[in-house]
């Protein structure tokens, strides 16, 4: 049976035969942008001596139909470390849309296999949004036929305008372009330039590290290389050559470590590539390619390789092939050691990055992985592909991204600390990358959060600041000097932010009352909404942070490699694992900030138990409005569905990671921070609580037990705490708070002055 036969038969049966818009001509409109046709079946491996048949989704870039001749495939299932290359060509596009690509299947990326061929017709209509149609084809030997259905997406990246293409050997390309080194060279005179100047001499008197989790030769390569360009200093390029074959002859324990290195390395060419002899350059270009073949691959699982997209690994190691490839992209022929694709390692860098930035990081920039594990790729490498692929390539992965909210997400959540920008971090090593976000990212951040992102750039890194422009690895001043901007205004973060935060993709939701010293509030809490496994994963559903006033009291605990489910601010049951997710019931927020989130968990069944189950509702509810009499007033109902009785689930103990002075008295802890700012919890239920303190290696943990439910009001305030009036019992009571009330209902708190 011929194809279009075969297709337009199947077309009509799924859509309803006569009513299918086959009848008339087909919008060519609705086949513009980003197109994504997934093959049910479309290739096959054996296993265990049978055949087993995985889908494969086809990426295309159209314009009314008519699309580039390039198309990519990814099937994760056949083999999830692999891009696929091949052409489409459109051979009709009237009633019905018809299209012939053919795809070099690649089996494995390690083992040298041959590519094998595959040939596929398709035939697609447009269908309520979305496409739908059918293929035959062949593969593998097999002929191969079903049902395709795919999406239209807005085009991204995102063309710029008026870019000039790279010319061959065109150097430097990666931060900045060739044409504007002058004006670079006028910049380093001014104030902020010789500031800049100062701490990249100062970075470069640190220690230097060829081995470790980040060898550092690279990025100190590229600081020299910096100011050899800038200042045509021929000493300095021959210091950063020394730093660059030393980096080169002193690999990475994992390819993990290797990452830093080929960034670091990378940089240092494109910057000391007019300094440096042919026999130099031929050297480093070949080690590139080497480098890039390697880290586009990935490795093998023995040697702690994740390739799943949203790892940590993965962004670390793709970005800095990513940024290797294009500093080597199309140069002369005479300095590789063979024939190179280097299109080809550069494009599944740059798919490789578009699914982390897709998986990994929320609508609002919240990493899976948690903040460490989030940030860490970020500055090593991340960031400098994101400008580097802006310049060679001329399209935005930015714009229209999660990455374009990962300076506004930061800076929501950041408040000042003892002259040191924190964060009431998640994930493992409760930390984050600090300034280096902000000076590596502000020439990825738009017009629109600019003046914001100078707000706090300024005061804390810039010349009203301690002058050290957020530099904390050499090759960073790079950045510093090319991105900083005199011209733009600063303006309080409240002038373009809301002052609260949803990540609906992630389940991430941040709560601030302003954004001015030391004593600003930043409450969040985390549903888990997306669970993605083969990563670090925390049991934290439903853990709410709670800082201000310059107090942290509602904390992190402690970091550890296996990640404790105590260590959350969650109820816990013994008897029993954490909960994996969470969805949201309801979010509602205020322009002052407040706001009341409810989410509800999965079902937690006991293993080897078809009754007894739990699930968990906690509503958490943030009110900055005053009109408690406290600066800040913040409430946590947990409700038990289920079998909350059943004797497994009876210990169920709520904790609270804290900092500072704790003392209890009956139903009710008070928290004292260092400047005197105090917290006081009251546990509307369980109405016979015990409430007991626990110290740890981070500060303390309040634990409290005795019931089926937990309902906590707490105060933050300086001075004397407003008095808590409760009527009624348990989650039907009523709680005044000064002019405050908070009461629960079926699955929400509800606050009376919001």
């Amino acid at each position: 049976m011929k194809v279009q036969y075969f297709c337009l038969a199947f077309l009509s049966f799924i859509i309803g035969g006569s009513k299918a818009p086959a009848s008339s001509a087909i919008n060519p409109t609705l086949l513009s942008g980003n197109i994504s046709l997934t093959l049910q079946k479309g290739v096959w491996k054996l296993w265990q001596e049978k055949p087993v048949y995985q889908n494969i989704t086809l990426d295309l870039v159209c314009t009314k139909g008519q699309c580039e001749p390039e198309v990519w495939a990814y099937a994760p299932q056949f083999n999830k470390d692999v891009d696929h290359q091949g052409t489409v060509t459109i051979t009709r596009l009237d009633n019905a849309w018809q299209l012939q690509v053919k795809m070099m299947i690649q089996s494995h990326p390690w083992q040298k296999t041959p590519l094998q061929e595959a040939n596929y017709a398709l035939e697609i209509l447009p269908h309520k949004g979305k496409l739908i149609g059918s293929y035959s084809g062949n593969f593998n030997n097999r002929s191969l036929r079903g049902k395709v259905n795919g999406i239209v997406a807005p085009y991204w990246p995102k063309p710029i305008a008026n870019h000039q293409p790279i010319q061959p050997k065109e150097h430097p390309r990666l931060i900045f372009r060739r044409d504007e080194l002058p004006a670079l060279r006028e910049k380093a005179k001014t104030p902020a330039g010789q500031a800049i100047l100062a701490r990249l001499n100062k970075q470069l008197q640190e220690k230097v590290y060829y081995e470790g989790y980040v060898p550092n030769g690279g990025y100190h390569a590229a600081g020299n290389c910096f100011l050899s360009i800038l200042n045509d200093d021929k000493q300095a390029a021959e210091t950063a050559w020394v730093q660059v074959e030393k980096s080169m002859r002193e690999p990475g324990r994992r390819i993990f470590e290797q990452g830093p290195i080929v960034a670091g390395v990378a940089i240092a060419y494109d910057l000391c590539y007019n300094s440096w002899s042919e026999e130099r350059l031929r050297t480093v270009t070949r080690w590139l390619a080497g480098q890039t073949l390697w880290l586009t691959n990935g490795d093998t699982p023995r040697r702690g390789w994740n390739s799943n997209p949203w790892s940590n690994w993965s962004a670390r190691v793709r970005s800095a092939a990513g940024l290797a490839s294009l500093a080597i992209l199309d140069e002369p022929d005479e300095l590789f050691l063979r024939p190179t694709d280097v299109h080809r390692f550069s494009k599944i860098a740059e798919r490789n990055i578009q699914r982390y930035l897709m998986t990994a990081v929320g609508d609002r920039a919240f990493g899976t992985e948690g903040d460490h594990y989030t940030t860490e790729p970020w500055v090593l490498s991340l960031i400098a592909y994101l400008h580097a692929y802006r310049n060679v390539i001329g399209k935005d992965l930015v714009r229209g991204s999660s990455a374009e909210w990962f300076l506004p997400h930061y800076l929501t959540r950041i408040i000042e600390r003892d002259g040191q920008l924190e964060v009431p971090t998640y994930g493992r090593q409760r930390r984050f990358a600090g300034g280096s976000i902000f000076t590596l990212g502000m020439g990825t951040v738009s017009e629109r959060f600019l003046p914001g992102v100078m707000w706090l750039f300024r005061r804390n890194f810039g010349m009203e600041g301690d002058k050290t422009f957020g530099i904390n690895f050499p090759y960073e001043a790079v950045f510093a000097l090319k991105n900083y901007r005199e011209d733009i205004t600063s303006q309080n973060p409240q002038e373009e932010l809301d002052r609260t935060l949803a990540d609906e993709q992630k389940g991430f939701y941040v709560f601030r009352d302003r954004w001015q010293d030391s004593n600003d509030f930043v409450a969040s809490i985390y549903l888990k909404r997306q669970p993605l496994g083969g990563s670090w994963s925390y049991p934290d559903v439903g853990s709410f942070r709670i800082w201000g006033l310059g107090g942290r009291w509602a904390n992190p605990g402690i970091s550890d490699k296996d990640g404790q489910w105590a260590d959350e601010n969650v109820v816990v049951m013994p008897k029993t694992r954490p909960w994996n997710r969470a969805k949201p019931l309801f979010f509602f927020s205020s322009q002052n900030g407040s706001g009341i989130v409810s989410l509800k968990t999965d079902d937690n069944v006991v293993k080897g138990s078809t009754r007894a189950s739990i699930g968990s509702v906690r509503s958490f509810a943030v009110d900055y409005s005053g009109s408690s009499g406290a600066s800040g007033l913040f409430a946590v109902v947990d409700k038990f569905e289920g079998t909350p009785d059943a004797e497994v689930f009876q210990d169920k103990t709520w904790i609270m990671n804290t900092e500072g002075k704790v003392t209890i008295r009956d139903r009710t802890f008070t928290i004292e921070a260092p400047n005197g700012a105090t917290m006081k919890g009251t546990f509307v239920a369980p109405s016979q609580v015990k409430i007991s303190y626990e110290k740890t290696k981070t500060g303390g943990k309040i634990l409290a037990t005795g019931g089926n439910e937990f309902f906590v009001i707490m105060t933050v305030q300086q001075g004397q705490a407003p008095p808590v009036t409760i009527s009624g019992k348990g989650l039907d009571a009523m709680v005044r708070v000064g002019k405050q009330t908070v009461h629960f209902g079926s699955d929400r708190l509800f606050l009376g002055v919001f």
